[in-house]
């Protein structure tokens, strides 16, 4: 149950809550079901606070620090989280439609289930965060770091993935139709029933023709013309998909 007078504290403005934070940091924050939409909250300290099912809606929560947090079932609605840390929050279930993740640190953050359509996570640093389920359909994640991250079935339909590093990812069953990948990072990636169609594959970094056998389709995908020509060769059954 939200603590009334952290409610209270909270609504009076960023500096003298992080003031109250640094005086008591020991204190249990508990800031659950509350409402701080279209709040200017830039820098707070909300670590470790159990955000469950807050409204974050059009907040600006830029640079501010939610390591550990609980935000499941929270709503981010257009949030501007440019540069926030959100390392080892668990962010599941929660409302991130069309929020501004420029730059954020999500390492280790668990975001199953989460969704991310639109949002902005370009270099964001997703590293071993799980996005099982997750929905990323048209996010631009360009040149963010996914290494390790865990992907398994999250739909990343028109996704902008150029740059990204996705180093031993795992993207098994995932959707990443007509998605733009174009030079990202898929060393020790996998891609096993992944749907590629439509997609830019070209010039990616370390894809393997194993790698590339184990999709689930890779109709109309833009291939480098020799590496699609190998693949056919050693792998006829891609041929077989146009």
């Amino acid at each position: 149950m939200a603590n009334q007078e952290q409610l209270k504290l909270i609504k009076v403005g960023v500096d003298p809550w992080n003031a109250w934070r640094k005086a008591n940091p020991s204190n249990r924050v508990d800031l659950s079901g509350g409402n701080f939409s279209k709040m200017e909250l830039s820098g707070v300290d909300l670590a470790g606070a159990n955000l469950q099912d807050v409204n974050f809606n059009h907040a600006d929560l830029s640079g501010a620090i939610l390591s550990g947090a609980n935000l499941t079932e929270s709503s981010l609605l257009e949030t501007n989280l440019t540069g926030a840390n959100l390392e080892n929050a668990n962010v599941s279930d929660a409302d991130l439609l069309r929020a501004i993740l420029i730059q954020a640190n999500l390492e280790r953050a668990h975001l199953a289930k989460t969704d991310l359509t639109g949002a902005n996570l370009t270099k964001a640093n997703l590293t071993e965060a799980n996005l099982h389920l997750a929905n990323l359909q048209g996010a631009k994640l360009t040149e963010a770091n996914l290494e390790g991250c865990k992907l398994r079935e999250a739909n990343l339909d028109q996704a902008d993935l150029a740059g990204a590093n996705l180093g031993r990812a795992d993207l098994a069953q995932a959707n990443l139709k007509q998605a733009n990948l174009l030079g990202a990072n898929v060393e020790k990636a996998s891609v096993i029933q992944v749907d590629f169609q439509e997609a830019n594959l070209q010039t990616l970094a370390n894809m393997t023709l194993l790698q590339l056998s184990k999709a689930k389709s890779l109709r109309q995908a833009q291939l480098d013309p020799l590496i699609y020509e190998q693949l056919v060769r050693e792998y006829p059954h891609i041929g077989e998909q146009d």
